[in-house]
């Protein structure tokens, strides 16, 4: 009887870290979504300008950079 309490109990805290973990992964994706999201918008205005010709090469090139990182 022990040894089934003993195997409940385990399980149980197992299943409420698992839950935490996904949790938190879960969160970490929705942030990272939010900044790609942005940074997307921030490159392809970026690369609108270089059409258009407001900004050389280079300049698309240092911003795309800073933009990255």
């Amino acid at each position: 009887m022990k040894i089934i309490k003993t195997l409940f109990l385990i399980t149980f805290f197992l299943s409420l870290f698992s839950v935490n973990i996904n949790a938190e992964k879960s969160n970490e994706i929705k942030t990272n979504k939010v900044i790609s999201d942005e940074a997307s918008d921030q490159l392809k205005k970026l690369l609108d300008q270089y059409k258009d010709g407001v900004i050389t090469g280079y300049e698309y090139e240092k911003e795309k950079k800073k933009i990255l990182n």
